[in-house]
C-alpha cells in the first residue's frame, strides 16, 4: 500500500506547491524544458532512465539497472552547443552544458543535478538538487530543487515534475502522457504540458506532442512537436537503432517553415528497451565458425535456494533455469561446454536439469560436459552431452540402487520402552522401525517399486545418451561398480580424459570455435517494453516435514498463499511440493489455501519434488493439475500414529512416579520426568483407547480419501484402492490419476502462463516464497529429550535445529552427528507427540541419493 500512496503523495505535493502564488521570473533562472529538451525522443515519463532524469528525477528509478546517456546538439547556423550526461539509478547525477551568443561572445553555463530516486517499472519517484557554474551572471542560473513521479500501467504512462528555485520564487511544472493504444511497444503517442511560474493550467502553459513506431525490434521511429511562446511550432524527427544494450538516436529539428533547426544525438548505454542482436549484423567481420558458451558448475549442489550471502555451495534453480533457456533459444550458438565437476543435487531437479539439456541438445546446440566422479544420478545428467570428458584422477559409481530400513523394536525393549503402532493400513508403515524387527510383505512390494523405478529411469538415460545397451549398463553396474577413469572410457561411459581447460582447449583447437559474445538480455530487463509491473506468478516452497513453524511453515505459508487471494498482480501460483508429510493441521492448512486461490479465479499448479508423501500429497491434491517427475516418490494417502511409553526404563535409573487423577483416561497424558532426558508417558494405552484410537485414525483416513476424491475429481472407491498408504513413483502415480502429467518446476511455470491466460509475449515475475535466507547461523548444540528430540531413540545420532522466523529459516543441511534433516524430522514427529495421528511417509522409503540432499 505505501508503494502506491508515495506517488500519489508526490503529485499531490507539486500540484500544491503550484497552486501557491509565485512571481513571475524571465527569463526564467532554470533549466527550461521548453527549449532544452530537444535531445529526448519523447517526454520524460515516456523516455524514462538517466536522459530524461534531468527534467523528472523519477525517471532514474524506472530502470532495471544504473546507466550512462550522453547526448550532444548544436544550433545550426550558430555554432552553439549543448551537451551532456547523466548516470546512475537509485543515486543518480547528471551534468549538462550550453554555449549562447551575448554581445557577439560565447558564453557557457554548466547545470549540475544530484539526486535520489526510488521506484519498479509500475512506479516511481525522485528529487534532486541541482546548481550551476560557468557564466550565470549573464544566462541567471539559480539553485533548485526539483520532484518528480511516474506511474504506468500497460497502457498509459504518466509523468509529473515541479522545479523551484530556492533563491526567488521561480518554478516550472511538466505534465507528460504517453499512451500505448494496443497495449504493446509498436505505437506509442506522447504529449506533454509545460507551465512555469503563475501560469493557469489550461490557459497557459505550452504543448508539446509527438508518436513512435517500432516496426522491428532495436528501431524507433517518430517525431516531436513542441509550441513556442510565440504560438509557433517546432518539429524534430526521432530515429533511433539500439543494439545489444547500446542505444543510438538522432533528432533533427526544423521550424513552421522548414527551417534547419540542428540536430540531437542521443548515446544510452543501458536503454530501457530491447535491441537487435548485433550478430544479426550482415557485418564483413571474422567471426569463429562455431561459438561456445561455458557454464561452470564445479562444487555446486543443484537445490530450490540459497542464503544471499556467502553461499557459494548451493545454486538455485530458478536462478540457473533462465541461463539455459536462454542458450537454448540463442540463435547464434552452436556449442554449450559445462564443468560438472563436484557438481550434484536433488534428485527430481537433476531430472529437470537433463530435460533442459535435452531441449538445448534437440535446438540444434551440440552439449560437451566435464565432470569427476560421478554416480548414477549425476552420470544420467552428464550423459545427454555429445562428448563427456573425465577426469584423468576422476571415478564413475554405479553400485544400483537399493533401500534398506533399521528396525528399534529390540531397542526399544532392551531399553524399557514400550511402543504401540496404530498401524490399520497395508501400506502405511511409517511406524514400523519401532514396532517391527523386520520388512512386511507390504512395504517390501512398495519399496521394490522404488528401487525399479529409479534404477531404470537412470539405466534409460544413461544408455540411451551414451549409444549402450541395458545389458552392457547392467554388466557393468553388477561386475565393476565402481570404474577408473580409464575403465569407464574404455566401457564407453566417456569420450576422453581431460580436465576442463583441456575441454576448452579441444573446443577452440579441433572444433575451431570462439567464445561467443553474450547475448541480449532478457525482457525482464527493459521496463519499456512493457508498462507497469508485469503480472506476477509466485513460485512457493512447501520443503521439508508437514510442520506449523518450521519444515514447511505450514502456519506462514498458508497465510502467505491467502494473502495472494486478493493481489490483483497474481495471476496464477506455482506450489513446488516436496515433503514426506507429518502433521495434518499444517497440510490442511495449506491445502485450504490453495483451494481459495482455485476459488478466486487463480491457478494453482503443483510440481512435485523429490517427495510429496503423505501430508506432502495432501498439499498437492486441490491444485489445478499436479505435475511430478518420474523420480518423484508420491502418495502414501493414510494416517498414522504411534504411542511410546515408559516400560521399565525410568526404574533402571532410579527415578519413580506417582499421580493422582480425575477422568478415567486423565492418568493416560501423565509422565515421569528424567532429568536431561525429558518427559516419557507412564503407561501404554488401553484396550478400549486403542479401539478408541482405531476409530479416529479411521475415520481422519476416510476423510483425507474424500480430500483427495474431491480435489482429483475421483470416485472415493477408486482412491482408496491406491490408498492404504501406498507410495507411488511419478509415472505411475499419473496412470493412478494421482497426479496429471510428467514435467518439472519449468513446466509448471508455463503451465500457470497457459491456465492464467498471459500471452507468450509478455513478461511475468516469479517472486519466491519463502524470502531467501541472508546468512547461514551456526547449529547451536540441543539438549537430548526424548519428548521433544530424537537422540535416544536413534541411538544418539540425531539432532534437530529449533523453529526459527521464516525470514531466517535456514536451509535443510545434514547434521554433522547423525542422521539427515528428513529421518530426524520423522522420528521427532512420531516420538514428541505421541498419539497423534499423522500424514508421514517413512523417510526411510527414500533411496540414499534422496536422503543426501543439501
Amino acid at each position: 500500500m505505501q508503494t502506491r500512496i508515495r506517488p500519489l503523495l508526490l503529485v499531490a505535493l507539486v500540484l500544491l506547491t503550484w497552486a501557491l502564488p509565485v512571481g513571475a521570473t524571465e527569463p526564467l533562472p532554470l533549466p527550461d524544458y521548453r527549449t532544452e529538451s530537444w535531445f529526448l525522443p519523447a517526454g520524460p515519463g515516456v523516455t524514462s532512465g538517466p536522459v530524461a532524469g534531468l527534467f523528472n528525477p523519477g525517471a532514474f528509478g524506472m530502470t532495471a539497472r544504473a546507466g550512462t546517456d550522453l547526448w550532444y546538439r548544436r544550433t545550426a547556423g550558430t555554432d552553439l552547443d549543448q551537451y551532456g550526461f547523466a548516470l546512475g539509478r537509485t543515486l543518480n547525477f547528471a551534468v549538462m552544458g550550453h554555449e549562447f551568443a551575448v554581445d557577439g561572445d560565447v558564453a557557457r553555463v554548466w547545470d549540475f543535478q544530484l539526486g535520489l530516486a526510488h521506484g519498479n517499472r509500475r512506479h516511481s519517484a525522485g528529487l534532486g538538487f541541482r546548481w550551476a557554474t560557468g557564466a550565470t551572471g549573464r544566462s541567471p542560473r539559480q539553485n533548485s530543487l526539483i520532484l518528480g513521479s511516474i506511474e504506468r500501467n500497460r497502457w498509459m504512462s504518466w509523468g509529473s515534475s515541479a522545479a523551484f528555485s530556492l533563491q526567488s520564487g521561480a518554478a516550472q511544472y511538466l505534465f507528460d502522457l504517453g499512451l500505448r493504444p494496443f497495449g504493446r511497444p509498436w505505437l506509442t503517442l506522447n504529449g506533454d504540458w509545460t507551465l512555469v511560474d503563475g501560469q493557469r493550467v489550461f490557459q497557459d502553459g505550452v504543448w508539446g506532442a509527438g508518436l513512435e513506431v517500432r516496426p522491428w525490434q532495436g528501431i524507433a521511429l517518430g517525431m516531436r512537436a513542441r509550441e513556442r511562446a510565440s504560438g509557433d511550432v517546432d518539429v524534430a524527427a526521432v530515429a533511433g537503432v539500439t543494439l545489444g544494450a547500446t542505444g543510438f538516436w538522432a533528432l533533427p529539428g526544423f521550424d513552421a517553415q522548414g527551417n534547419d533547426l540542428g540536430t540531437a544525438w542521443l548515446v544510452r548505454s543501458q536503454p530501457t528497451r530491447a535491441g537487435m542482436d548485433p550478430r544479426a549484423l550482415p557485418v564483413p567481420i571474422d567471426r569463429p565458425r562455431r561459438t561456445y558458451r561455458t557454464l561452470n558448475l564445479e562444487h555446486q549442489y543443484l537445490t530450490y535456494q540459497k542464503y544471499r550471502y556467502f553461499d557459494q555451495r548451493h545454486l538455485p534453480w530458478l536462478d540457473l533455469l533462465p541461463r539455459l533457456e536462454a542458450m537454448r533459444d540463442d540463435p547464434y550458438l552452436d556449442v554449450v561446454a559445462i564443468n560438472l565437476a563436484g557438481f550434484s543435487g536433488r534428485p527430481s531437479l537433476l531430472w529437470e536439469f537433463r530435460d533442459q539439456l535435452r531441449q538445448i541438445h534437440e535446438a540444434g546446440k551440440e552439449i560437451v560436459i566435464h565432470a569427476d566422479r560421478l554416480n548414477a544420478g549425476t552420470l544420467y545428467v552428464a550423459s545427454v552431452a555429445d562428448r563427456l570428458s573425465l577426469d584423468p584422477q576422476g571415478q564413475i559409481a554405479i553400485p544400483g540402487v537399493a533401500l534398506a530400513r533399521s528396525y528399534l523394536k529390540g531397542t526399544l525393549e532392551k531399553m524399557g520402552l514400550g511402543f504401540q503402532a496404530h498401524h490399520y493400513l497395508k501400506y502405511k508403515s511409517a511406524t514400523e522401525t519401532l514396532s517391527h524387527d523386520r520388512m512386511s510383505d507390504a512395504d517390501r512390494e512398495q519399496r521394490g517399486r522404488i528401487v525399479d523405478v529409479a534404477y531404470e529411469t537412470w539405466r534409460g538415460g544413461i544408455t540411451a545418451g551414451r549409444r549402450l545397451t541395458p545389458a552392457s549398463y547392467d554388466e557393468l553396474v553388477d561386475g565393476q561398480t565402481w570404474l577408473t577413469a580409464p575403465e569407464a572410457l574404455a566401457a564407453g561411459l566417456a569420450d576422453t580424459l581431460a580436465r576442463w581447460d583441456g575441454l576448452l582447449q579441444w573446443l577452440q583447437r579441433d572444433r575451431h570455435a570462439g567464445l561467443a559474445s553474450a547475448s541480449a538480455l532478457s525482457n525482464d530487463s527493459y521496463p519499456d517494453e512493457q508498462w507497469g509491473r508485469p503480472p506476477r506468478i509466485p513460485v512457493v516452497f512447501a520443503v521439508g516435514a508437514c510442520a506449523m513453524d518450521d519444515g514447511i511453515n505450514g502456519r506462514a505459508t498458508s497465510a502467505y498463499l491467502r494473502s495472494l487471494v486478493h493481489d490483483d498482480g497474481v495471476k496464477a501460483v506455482v506450489l513446488r511440493v516436496d515433503s514426506p508429510g507429518g502433521e495434518v493441521l499444517p497440510s490442511d492448512l495449506v491445502a485450504a489455501a490453495v483451494s481459495d486461490l482455485r476459488r478466486a479465479g487463480k491457478p494453482v499448479i503443483i510440481s512435485q519434488g523429490d517427495v510429496a508423501a503423505s501430508g506432502g500429497y495432501w498439499m498437492s491434491m486441490n491444485g489445478t493439475e499436479i505435475l511430478t517427475t518420474p523420480l518423484t516418490i508420491t502418495g502414501s494417502i493414510g494416517v498414522i500414529s504411534g504411542w511410546l511409553w515408559d516400560d521399565g526404563f525410568a526404574a533402571k535409573l532410579g527415578v519413580t512416579s506417582d499421580e493422582v487423577h480425575r477422568g478415567d483416561h486423565a492418568d493416560l497424558f501423565t509422565t515421569v520426568s528424567i532429568p536431561l532426558l525429558g518427559r516419557i508417558p507412564r503407561r501404554p494405552m488401553s484396550s478400549g483407547e486403542l479401539d478408541r484410537m482405531r476409530d479416529l485414525i479411521l475415520g481422519m483416513y476416510d476423510g483425507f480419501l474424500a480430500k483427495v476424491a474431491a480435489g482429483r475429481g475421483l470416485d472415493i472407491t477408486a482412491v482408496d484402492a491406491v490408498a492404504q498408504g501406498r507410495v507411488w513413483m511419478g509415472q505411475d502415480a499419473i496412470a493412478h490419476g494421482l497426479c496429471d502429467r510428467v514435467g518439472g518446476l519449468a513446466d509448471a511455470i508455463a503451465l500457470a502462463r497457459s491456465r492464467a491466460g498471459i500471452a507468450s509475449w509478455q513478461q511475468v515475475e516469479l517472486p519466491e516464497y519463502p524470502p531467501r535466507p541472508l546468512i547461514k547461523t551456526p547449529d547451536l548444540p540441543n539438549i537430548p529429550s526424548l519428548f521433544g528430540m530424537t537422540e535416544l531413540i536413534a541411538g544418539n545420532l540425531v539432532t534437530t535445529e529449533s523453529a526459527q522466523p521464516i525470514a531466517a529459516t535456514p536451509l535443510p543441511d545434514e547434521r554433522p552427528l547423525g542422521l539427515p534433516l528428513i529421518q530426524a524430522e520423522f522420528l521427532q514427529s512420531v516420538v514428541a507427540a505421541p498419539g497423534q495421528a499423522l500424514v508421514v511417509m517413512d523417510p526411510d522409503l527414500l533411496p540414499q541419493a534422496w536422503l543426501d540432499t543439501e
